[in-house]
C-alpha cells in the first residue's frame, strides 16, 4: 500500500458558528425559493431521461425566471407608485389641521 505523506499545518483556522450562519445566509440569498429549485430540478430531470430536449427544458427555464423578474419588478413598482409621498402625507395632515 502506498504512503502518502501529508504537509504539516501549524495551525487549522477555527470557524465559528457566527461565521457558518453568516455564510448559509449569503448563501441562501442566491438561491431561489425551495418551490422554485423542485421545477428546475424537475425540468433536468425530465431533459436527462429524454422526455423534452435540453434546449426545450433550458427555454422553459429562462423564460420562467424573465416571466418572474419581470412580475416582481411590475408589483414593487405598483406598490411603490401606492405608497403615500411624504409631500402628500405632509399636505393631507396640513388640510387636515385647518
Amino acid at each position: 500500500m502506498p504512503h502518502l505523506e501529508m504537509p504539516h499545518m501549524p495551525h487549522m483556522p477555527h470557524v465559528g458558528r457566527q461565521e457558518v450562519g453568516h455564510a448559509v445566509d449569503v448563501a441562501r440569498s442566491f438561491l431561489p425559493p425551495p418551490e422554485r429549485v423542485a421545477y428546475y430540478g424537475g425540468l433536468g430531470a425530465l431533459a436527462i431521461l429524454g422526455v423534452i430536449d435540453w434546449p426545450v427544458a433550458a427555454a422553459i427555464g429562462v423564460g420562467t425566471v424573465l416571466a418572474q423578474r419581470g412580475r416582481t419588478e411590475e408589483s414593487k413598482a405598483w406598490s411603490q407608485e401606492r405608497r403615500p409621498t411624504p409631500v402628500a402625507t405632509a399636505a393631507r395632515t396640513a388640510r387636515a389641521g385647518r
